[in-house]
């Protein structure tokens, strides 16, 4: 694999991976001029905490379940570790690394689910983070920003959003931007993004 597949595959950035392979606890050898990793050592698959601030904009969008606020790289950054709670192998030792080792406070999903993997409860944090959200959408901003929310998790553009519900890009936007959209078209977008809504915008355009 190459560097960013190792990156993905150890949940740190590409420049920590080059670092783990010249402290020589990830095995690999240069090709055309990079490298290609063939080894992810036993001692590389600790990852690096991450820093307080981090793991606060962290708790707060798992708590919240939105990215909402969240511009840049805090944005893409948060999606993207969230995205990686949701798909990888181990979540449970992710959050402890992530975390330290040490639970992130009395309240809240992430310390909850922290709590639970430096238990052993793996069972319950991979089911928690693979739980299908229920979610009340009665005002359009509140659609706009689950919908963002979840695409951005799941790494899509909103033309790819739109190919995997059967929609139109332009119906995808319009909902991202909190304007009318046919109530059908809505639910193949949320249906696409994994969100059971309980209650949609009474004011949509037929």
């Amino acid at each position: 694999m190459n560097v960013a597949a190792a990156a993905r595959e150890l949940g740190v950035s590409p420049r920590r991976v080059r670092a783990l392979v010249a402290a020589g606890r990830v095995s690999a050898h240069k090709v055309g001029g990079r490298w290609e990793v063939t080894g992810l050592g036993q001692g590389a698959r600790q990852r690096r905490p991450l820093s307080q601030r981090s793991r606060a904009i962290l708790a707060q969008a798992l708590q919240t379940r939105s990215l909402r606020g969240l511009t840049g790289q805090d944005r893409a950054r948060t999606a993207a570790r969230i995205r990686q709670l949701r798909t990888c192998d181990d979540a449970p030792q992710l959050l402890v690394d992530w975390w330290a080792g040490s639970a992130p406070g009395p309240t809240g999903l992430a310390a909850n689910l922290v709590e639970h993997a430096l238990a052993g409860n793996r069972g319950y944090v991979t089911q928690t983070l693979a739980r299908r959200p229920r979610e009340y959408l009665r005002r359009r901003e509140d659609l706009a920003d689950v919908v963002a929310t979840e695409r951005t998790i799941r790494g899509l553009t909103r033309r790819q959003l739109a190919e995997s519900a059967g929609v139109r890009v332009e119906d995808v936007r319009a909902v991202e931007r909190a304007q009318p959209v046919a109530t059908p078209a809505t639910r193949r977008v949320l249906r696409a993004v994994g969100v059971e809504p309980t209650a949609l915008p009474d004011m949509v355009a037929s």
